[in-house]
């Protein structure tokens, strides 16, 4: 999982004028309205059902299987199997999924980081598309721009996903809230985006925070991840009761108002307003959203609200989201006490409206908005836990546990909604599903700093809070106790000699020290500030690229600055294996001043793991860290700051963008799996696709468990 919120530049453009809202009645109402497609009749094999849980781990899954606290996996386990299973390098969500997708390595599907870089620019964008090769051209007339061509957004992974390959040869498929899927690319089979799909602005989840009170500076004066506005408790109704907030909500860019390509800042985003009204005793709120009213008292969340969008004038073309609101505090900090705790009301990113999402999330079309009519509203933005008001100290663990929850049962409406409607023989013949689980990993990303899960001896975190890890150090295993449960639904009702996979994408371990490449870079001579700088950044131009021989953006990457292919390149190709050899000898010899510690476990060179189809578009290096070190956020995003080693103090405290050999994942099945184990994600595509007798595609390299 992803732990920044990108830049603009990082975010897809495109937004499509559409707007609508959900309805919510029974599930066993709702299948009625679904009707089944028609299919060509494939072979006569019972259906496969699969739980994708991102982030699983097989040595905290032991443990609590060990200690009875997974009594539905150590059944499965026992009737069939349990194993770990090999993740990918890097071993990142987009990457592993993508490699799952498509039964290939990133060298085949073009998916190597959460973020890669535009190798004219060398600044970050988001692996999820392709660098913009088609400008966008626009009419302008007076200050409103007319988009006429270019501009067009599409999903950068390569590759056949499984999906396409068994919905050709008959086999009912549908697939929840997978990563990566996002843009849709185009499909016959039953599909629902997951991680990567933006929210209404664009991005991966950008909160808003009203507040009376200023928010101060974070202590290492990085960047809020949430738009944060002070507001004032007033009397705008005019009825002698200081009790009203007004305030807004940011949501799509403003496209119209824009010139073709050019950045998009902070004042480009259409708004939507929002009137709070504070009842006497300040222990509840209304709010009003649009057309959209709630009454929600403090410590509780509102059900979603829809917002809308004016792109154009007199509805022209309008967007319409959905918003949550949570009333963390009512008693107002300021004017009438100066003291109180202060107002303070949480605004969840605006996110798509599933009965009519303003872009494309799931195919067909109306696949999300037949899921709405079921199901209600649901989160749609792909990372629906909200880790960033939490990482800002927003959010206590109070907070974000309840907010957890909340996904949680989205989770558990939306898998009841597929096991019911998975029919296993598909009258006869194969059907299949995949449900993705998104429980274990973020969760375990934000609160390994508590107590650490894997490791019963391990010290303090340096993000150890000691009053909340009091109350929330066996969070992650109620994770895993959530997980079980659904496990056992399945196990329950999964229609007789059905197949029922659980596997992970990768697993976990902890993360205590930040590892800044760019700095390292920069101090092993590598990387060369203009003159006059020792701090910067690569989006702002604050490199010397004639002197440039390799940089680093994402999370596991390093790339060389290689003439013909970087916009302003030095290392001739020529040079290439010399430079990477250079680097990754002296990164392998790097020691933790702090203890000693080992920081880089492995390096790879692209060329040497990857298959050639995309190998050009691959980082030069990947850089394996061992456990317990990691890129951090800044050097991520292109940040050169003083420091190569700080200690990892923020909430973000567990990790696995590690050496993929300290982060396997698990497999477990219902039917016995073979002993000699070494499985990996490959494998589980490739025993997909045999289960139902269909030849894999082109550049497929994974090979049946069974």
């Amino acid at each position: 999982m992803s732990r920044f919120e990108a830049p603009p530049s990082v975010a897809p453009r495109h937004l499509p004028p559409k707007g609508g809202g959900g309805v919510r009645f029974g599930i066993l109402g709702g299948l009625l309205t679904l009707l089944a497609a028609c299919h060509p009749k494939p072979p006569d094999v019972p259906g496969v059902f699969i739980l994708g849980v991102d982030g699983m781990d097989p040595v905290i899954t032991q443990r609590l299987i060990d200690e009875g606290k997974l009594p539905n996996l150590a059944k499965l386990a026992k009737a069939g199997g349990f194993e770990s299973l090999a993740t990918v390098n890097p071993p990142q969500s987009p990457v592993a999924w993508s490699s799952f997708v498509t039964g290939m390595d990133p060298g085949g599907h073009g998916i190597f980081d959460f973020v890669h870089r535009d190798p004219k620019t060398y600044k970050p964008i988001s692996s999820a598309t392709p660098p913009s090769t088609d400008p966008t051209k626009a009419i302008e007339i007076g200050d409103t721009y007319f988009p006429i061509s270019g501009g067009a957004v599409s999903n950068n992974r390569g590759g056949v996903p499984f999906w396409d390959l068994l919905e050709k040869a008959g086999v009912d498929t549908e697939i929840y809230r997978i990563p990566g899927n996002y843009p849709v690319p185009d499909s016959g089979a039953k599909t629902l985006s997951g991680m990567g799909t933006s929210d209404m602005r664009g991005g991966y989840g950008v909160y808003t925070w009203f507040t009376d009170k200023p928010i101060p500076t974070k202590p290492d004066g990085s960047k809020l991840k949430g738009d944060i506005e002070v507001v004032t408790v007033e009397d705008f109704d005019g009825d002698g009761v200081v009790d009203n907030v007004h305030g807004t909500l940011k949501g799509p860019p403003d496209l119209f108002h824009i010139a073709p390509d050019a950045e998009i800042t902070d004042n480009n985003y259409l708004t939507a307003g929002v009137t709070f009204w504070l009842d006497k005793d300040r222990t509840s709120i209304y709010i009003q959203a649009g057309d959209d009213t709630a009454l929600v008292k403090e410590g509780e969340w509102s059900d979603w609200m829809k917002v809308s969008y004016e792109g154009l004038p007199h509805g022209v073309v309008s967007y319409d989201g959905m918003v949550r609101f949570y009333a963390k505090q009512l008693k107002p900090g300021a004017g009438e006490d100066p003291k109180g705790p202060g107002f303070a009301v949480y605004a969840s990113p605006v996110n798509f409206v599933p009965s009519n999402p303003a872009q494309q999330i799931s195919t067909p079309k109306t696949w999300s908005e037949d899921l709405s009519d079921i199901l209600g509203n649901f989160y749609t933005q792909g990372m629906p836990e909200e880790t960033n008001a939490l990482k800002d100290g927003m959010f206590d663990d109070d907070d974000y546990i309840r907010q957890v929850a909340l996904v949680q049962q989205d989770t558990r409406n939306m898998m009841e909604l597929a096991l019911a409607r998975f029919k296993g023989d598909h009258d006869g013949h194969g059907a299949m599903t995949f449900m993705y689980v998104s429980d274990i990993d973020l969760q375990c990303h934000m609160l390994w700093r508590h107590g650490d899960p894997k490791y019963a001896d391990a010290p303090h975190h340096p993000a150890w809070e000691e009053k909340s890890a009091a109350k929330h150090k066996l969070d992650i295993e109620h994770m895993y106790e959530h997980v079980d449960s659904l496990a056992g639904d399945i196990i329950d009702n999964l229609p007789k000699g059905s197949s029922f996979l659980l596997m992970s994408d990768h697993g976990f371990q902890p993360y205590t020290r930040d590892v800044h490449l760019n700095t390292w870079l920069r101090d092993n001579g590598y990387l060369v500030m203009k003159a006059g700088k020792t701090t910067g950044s690569i989006p702002t131009d604050d490199v010397d690229w004639s002197k440039t021989k390799a940089y680093n953006i994402g999370f596991n990457a390093i790339y060389l600055n290689e003439t013909g292919r970087e916009g302003q390149g030095i290392v001739a190709p020529a040079d290439a294996d010399a430079v990477m050899k250079a680097i990754s000898d002296k990164l392998l010899a790097q020691r933790d001043p702090k203890d000693g510690h080992v920081v880089v476990r492995k390096m790879a060179r692209s060329k040497d793991i990857y298959s050639k189809q995309r190998e050009a578009e691959a980082p030069d290096l990947i850089v394996g860290f061992d456990i317990g070190y990691g890129n951090s956020d800044q050097s991520t995003l292109g940040e050169i700051g003083t420091e190569e080693l700080t200690d990892n103090t923020s909430r973000w405290s567990g990790n696995h963008l590690m050496d993929p050999d300290v982060v396997p994942g698990v497999i477990f099945s219902n039917e016995p799996l073979p002993p000699a184990g070494g499985y990996g994600l490959l494998d589980v595509t490739a025993t997909v696709l045999k289960h139902f007798h269909v030849d894999p595609a082109t550049g497929m390299t994974g090979k049946s468990i069974y």
